[in-house]
């Protein structure tokens, strides 16, 4: 069951996609040197692997540029943290103000 990624705005997005903001906030603290399986990325955040088959949130962050998807031929898919990211530089300076203001 494939969900519309596209949203009004960044926040509307992570609003309407229930797996998205707990995806995001396990982002910040993935290492960008390592790969990471659909499987795995489910370990990391606490999601079960069935759901995020199923909402394609991850898809949904692959979209926004926050990760990048690879599929090499007769393998399994995975994915990496894009460092380049401004979505994901945001979403890491936005978790920093929020620190400085508890």
């Amino acid at each position: 069951m494939q969900r519309d990624s596209r949203a009004d705005s960044g926040w509307e997005f992570v609003a309407e996609h229930d797996s998205v903001a707990t995806i995001i906030d396990t982002l910040l603290d993935l290492d960008t040197d390592e790969t990471y399986t659909r499987s795995e990325l489910a370990d990391e955040t606490g999601i079960a692997l069935k759901t995020l088959h199923l909402m394609d949130d991850v898809d949904g962050v692959v979209e926004l540029g926050m990760l990048d998807k690879h599929h090499p031929e007769d393998e399994e898919i995975y994915y990496t943290l894009n460092a380049d990211s401004s979505v994901l530089e945001a979403a890491r300076e936005f978790e920093r103000a929020a620190e400085r203001t508890r």
